[in-house]
């Protein structure tokens, strides 16, 4: 394990015990629709979901769609874009590519929207991945990004010391942890415009996003940077406050959408 390159090696190589996490963690709820509304998908649309894990949101939108337009679904990992291609329902508007040395296999101004959700904060380099997002996009087309700021989280019954400690001891899973706050400017380095950001807050109170803490501890316990014991006592007292009703995980999503072709920003 390479620490270095851990925030992108994790992905191509997942263990068992993490992809039966994800198909948790991923799996299509119809209430996040509404994450996706600001890229504005219709009927006819070419779309093309970049880091589509296990493909659930992707076989969403193919329904979005239609059969006059299409889905792709882009990952770096094989394994997703190989169970997801042999999902029994899949339609002919939908496919399933791998994504290798940060090249999309898409042709040039060949998409309507691009959606990024919950995977730029793992790209190397993100300049080079928003110059090729805005390769594929036609000069209409628009980026949908929905991206965690691990700053910005609540952990009840934690403090704010203890959940600093936490995250930032998971921190070297994520190329950039922080993105929700730095990827409007980024975008609009890359040359993108007409941008819209947002702040969407789920608040969770009866522990069904404590998959995320797990998959924290998953990766702290890779970089041992926090003794055992720590951790183990902070997750006890969460499992503990889910029991009695006092627990409460909050997680900003920032929703940034931005047009291709450069424009004034809002």
């Amino acid at each position: 394990m390479n620490i270095d390159t851990f925030f992108t090696d994790h992905w191509q190589h997942i263990e068992d015990e993490r992809v039966a996490r994800y198909e948790q963690m991923f799996a299509w709820r119809p209430e996040q629709a509404q994450l996706l509304a600001p890229a504005g998908i219709e009927a006819g649309h070419t779309v093309a979901d970049f880091g589509c894990g296990p493909g659930f949101m992707t076989r969403a939108i193919a329904g979005w769609v239609g059969p006059e337009g299409h889905a792709y679904g882009l990952d770096i990992n094989a394994s997703f874009v190989a169970k997801a291609s042999i999902h029994a329902d899949n339609p002919d508007n939908l496919s399933y590519h791998l994504v290798e040395d940060g090249k999309l296999p898409l042709a040039d101004a060949s998409i309507d929207r691009v959606l990024c959700k919950n995977v730029l904060e793992y790209v190397p380099d993100l300049a080079a991945t928003l110059a090729e997002l805005r390769r594929v996009l036609r000069p209409d087309g628009r980026l949908h990004a929905i991206d965690s700021d691990w700053g910005f989280v609540i952990v009840e019954p934690w403090s704010k010391a203890e959940v600093d400690e936490f995250f930032a001891a998971a921190a070297p899973a994520f190329k950039e942890p922080y993105i929700g706050r730095k990827l409007p400017g980024a975008l609009r380095s890359a040359g993108f415009g007409e941008m819209q950001v947002s702040v969407s807050t789920a608040v969770d109170r009866n522990g069904h996003a404590f998959p995320v803490l797990r998959n924290m501890v998953s990766y702290i316990r890779q970089f041992d940077t926090l003794p055992a014991a720590t951790t183990d006592a902070l997750i006890s007292r969460a499992e503990h406050a889910i029991e009695d009703g006092t627990f409460l995980l909050c997680l900003p999503q920032f929703l940034i959408t931005a047009n291709a072709s450069r424009g004034a920003t809002t």
